[in-house]
């Protein structure tokens, strides 16, 4: 029994005792009470624990007065409109700091409002933008901009190539790259399609690729135009400057190159359905039972998703397209 149950503290129409103290919880309620009001409802609770009034869990009578439910809900009335008025000053702040940025792209004020100079980071179909000051460290080539020209080339940078696959080694785990060398000069390699093989934080593995991704020479000496190749590799982000200031993603340090055996990248309409097959999971009603392994679906339900959705796309990706 605990006196911060939702049921305990408020009587039976407000939880259930039953379900426990994590599906019926209160405290954050109860935490707006004064030093005086908790000691007062502590003592209630004892004395009630030893006369046995919840011997019977069916018929619970409120712990707090009228007068103690009235303070919390004033008090947490009082808490938002603080935090409310905290935010529309920070939002304020922000908003004079971005006033440049908001001139250039008017269609981004929300966002900077949001986020300029805050440690965020923001996923957007088109890619990706990294509000931290402090991630601008690590981007090559934009060592010397100042913070607005750091966010100025994110923000151009937005539908321009964005290689979400090697993006995707920022925030998840790519185990190993595959590919062909296309081109080779005194310094770069060009890998016609690298495939990626890559894992989920929970586990899931996953399969992407990239198109002429070019990488340092160094590690590749040995390789010639034609060779097919496995290597692991760090991805970074660096501002390419061939068609004005934007950022790539690319891949360096690579490690455990090895010569391989010419082999069969997926088709792009493989790893279409692989990507169909991950939506069909994250959606499914049992994902939060399922370990992602062996499907609980009967059998041939999910294919029979796949496909329904496969030709659900491609039906609007031709729509789109006329």
């Amino acid at each position: 029994m605990c006196p911060w149950n939702t049921a305990v503290l408020y009587g039976k129409d407000y939880g259930n005792i039953n379900t426990g103290c994590y599906y019926s919880c209160s405290i954050d309620k109860a935490r707006f009470l004064s030093e005086k009001m908790m000691r007062d409802v502590l003592l209630r609770f004892k004395n009630r624990m030893l006369q046995g009034v919840y011997d019977c869990k069916e018929d619970v009578l409120p712990l707090l007065t009228p007068s103690e439910i009235n303070f919390i809900e004033n008090e947490i009335k009082k808490a938002k409109q603080s935090e409310e008025r905290k935010l529309a000053e920070e939002r304020n702040i922000r908003l004079k700091k971005a006033a440049a940025l908001i001139a250039q792209y008017p269609d981004e004020k929300s966002l900077l409002s949001a986020y300029y100079g805050e440690k965020d980071c923001v996923s957007r179909e088109n890619g990706i933008i990294f509000f931290n000051p402090d991630s601008q460290k690590d981007v090559v080539g934009a060592e010397k901009m100042s913070y607005d020209e750091y966010l100025n080339v994110q923000l151009a940078s937005l539908g321009h190539g964005y290689r979400s696959g090697i993006a995707n080694g920022l925030f998840n785990y790519l185990l190993e790259f595959k590919g062909q060398i296309e081109k080779v000069n005194a310094k770069h390699i060009c890998f016609r399609r690298i495939f990626i093989s890559g894992m989920y934080p929970d586990g899931v593995m996953f399969d992407d690729k990239e198109d002429h991704v070019w990488m340092s020479k160094t590690g590749f000496e040995e390789l010639d135009v034609g060779d097919s190749v496995s290597f692991g590799a760090d991805v970074y982000r660096y501002i390419k400057t061939g068609n004005g200031k934007l950022i790539d993603y690319g891949l360096r340090n690579p490690t455990g190159i090895k010569k391989i055996e010419e082999y069969q990248l997926p088709s792009d309409d493989e790893l279409y359905m692989q990507m169909v097959g991950e939506i069909v999971c994250e959606t499914c009603y049992l994902s939060g039972h399922c370990s992602r392994v062996t499907c609980l679906l009967p059998k041939g339900v999910k294919k029979e998703q796949k496909k329904e959705m496969m030709n659900f796309l491609k039906r609007r990706n031709n729509m789109e397209a006329e």
